[in-house]
């Protein structure tokens, strides 16, 4: 028999490693697969997508496709990304509380 949760759901456990408030000022970053993060792309992109969401921000993400050996784009349909380029961008108080934090 299921059981009642007087107090609702647990709080969400964050399961990625990252906190990306360090890179979260507007410029852009390269976060390559294998030094950066060793999850797939996509997955990596997912989690971006989710803190920003979360944390007030706008992501916008751009992949860096693999090459073969003639410096070819291999399509990322046959390949996952090698890298991710990453803008995070909040309003103005987000922004300057990013500042802040920094300081």
């Amino acid at each position: 028999m299921p059981q009642l949760l007087k107090e609702g759901l647990p709080d969400r456990v964050s399961r990625t490693k990252f906190d990306f408030s360090a890179w979260a000022d507007g410029q852009a970053w390269k976060f390559v697969k294998g030094e950066d993060y060793s999850s797939s792309t996509e997955t990596f992109r997912y989690n971006i997508r989710r803190w920003a969401r979360d944390h007030g921000f706008e992501a916008e993400l751009r992949p860096y496709p693999a090459t073969d050996r003639d410096g070819t784009e291999v399509p990322l349909a046959k390949a996952d990304a090698v890298a991710l380029g990453v803008i995070l961008r909040g309003g103005e108080a987000q922004a300057a509380a990013t500042a802040d934090q920094r300081r």
